[in-house]
């Protein structure tokens, strides 16, 4: 029997666990070249109604459970990218064991996944995912930069993880987190979901320590922030240890991005690019 199989019935029932043993390591992508700085200072897109947008273009939250958050708490999302990769289990075991000792300040996280590296053995991971609240999100198929992509080629890379990942969470179409944070208005316009960037980068790709990391979520926090994370490095893992349980002494509480737009009463567009959700 896979011994990772026993994890996951243990994560359901008690919302508690150590971390396990690591999973099998993954395809590795292309490293992330560094994003200009002014990247990270733009302002959100406009997201009242305009004349070229229609309500149909909204992104739809209506199922997405937000009973569990706080409204008197500050809000931040943290997302992961380049999942399923070795350290899924222990990023969820982290916030399993943190939700099991904080039950009235329950966190919760996007995945964003690249289909090119979901294995079969990786569906119970997904589905346990998915039940413990966490939102899984689309990174493409093969990690291709969008914007060098033909028409054609770019709907493939989208609509092939899309499928895999309506089998384990039946939905047809998922958050878009572009690879490299790559994105400009050819492909925008081609795009019938929201594109999720980040306002926080930690960086952790690059080798950063659990300190560095912890510091650069800890020092740059805002209400609305969106952080990158990556699935697959320890020092990711052990700086999440400390972050949760800080954040929430601090007034804020964890949630997926999807719970945090919902929650801030921010209408994500289809086609149109977000770092932050700020309350409305």
């Amino acid at each position: 029997m896979n011994k990772s199989f026993l994890l996951y019935p243990l994560l359901i029932m008690t919302f508690f666990t150590g971390c396990s043993a690591p999973k099998q390591e993954n395809v590795q992508f292309n490293a992330y070249p560094p994003r200009p700085l002014e990247d990270y200072f733009e302002d959100a897109p406009p997201i009242q109604p305009t004349e070229t947008k229609k309500e149909t273009d909204v992104w739809d939250t209506s199922d997405i459970d937000i009973s569990y958050v706080q409204k008197d708490r500050k809000l931040i999302s943290f997302t992961f990218d380049d999942g399923p990769s070795k350290t899924m289990e222990n990023i969820l075991a982290v916030f399993a064991e943190y939700n099991e000792r904080n039950p009235d300040c329950r966190a919760t996280a996007t995945f964003f996944l690249n289909g090119g590296v979901i294995l079969p053995d990786d569906t119970s991971l997904l589905q346990t995912a998915t039940l413990l609240g966490f939102e899984l999100g689309n990174h493409t198929h093969s990690h291709f930069d969008l914007t060098s992509l033909d028409k054609e080629t770019l709907q493939t890379e989208i609509e092939k993880t899309d499928a895999l990942l309506e089998k384990i969470d039946g939905k047809s179409r998922h958050l878009l987190r572009p690879p490299f944070g790559r994105i400009n208005g050819e492909v925008k316009a081609q795009l019938a979901v929201p594109v999720i960037n980040w306002s926080i980068d930690t960086l952790d790709w690059t080798g950063n320590s659990e300190e560095k990391i912890y510091q650069s979520v800890y020092t740059a926090r805002f209400s609305g922030a969106i952080v990158l994370m990556h699935d697959g490095y320890r020092a990711t893992v052990n700086a999440l240890k400390r972050l949760l349980p800080d954040l929430k002494a601090d007034g804020y509480q964890i949630v997926s991005v999807s719970a945090l737009a919902k929650a801030h009463g921010c209408a994500l567009r289809n086609g149109s690019e977000y770092i932050r959700a700020r309350k409305q």
